[in-house]
């Protein structure tokens, strides 16, 4: 069984494991910069599982930002009926790619 970390960024939980690629909200750094996540929220090793509260204790995820860029567009749509109103709005998210390089337990 591999070794996997439970994170949080962005308001969101993530599962990472080493050289896993992670599309998360948009993080500061260009390409090639280091991250660290410090919200660590769970770490499994093959034997056993710590569970913080909230965080595990010294416990961080590193990683490498792979590339800053857009999500797929969502689409918005608004109808009011019986008006003849009708419209239509679209919205891209910006995200980073992340590669997963080490989980520090």
């Amino acid at each position: 069984m591999a070794t996997y970390a439970i994170i949080k960024t962005g308001g969101k939980q993530y599962r990472a494991e080493a050289g896993t690629l992670l599309c998360v909200e948009k993080l500061e750094g260009e390409r090639g910069a280091q991250v660290v996540f410090d919200d660590v929220l769970l770490v499994s090793n093959g034997t056993g599982v710590q569970i913080g509260e909230p965080n595990v204790s010294g416990a961080r995820v590193l990683g490498t930002v792979v590339e800053q860029t857009r999500d797929n567009k969502v689409l918005i749509h608004h109808y009011r009926r019986r008006k003849n109103s009708r419209k239509t709005m679209g919205h891209r998210q910006w995200i980073t790619r992340v590669k997963v390089d080490a989980i520090e337990a």
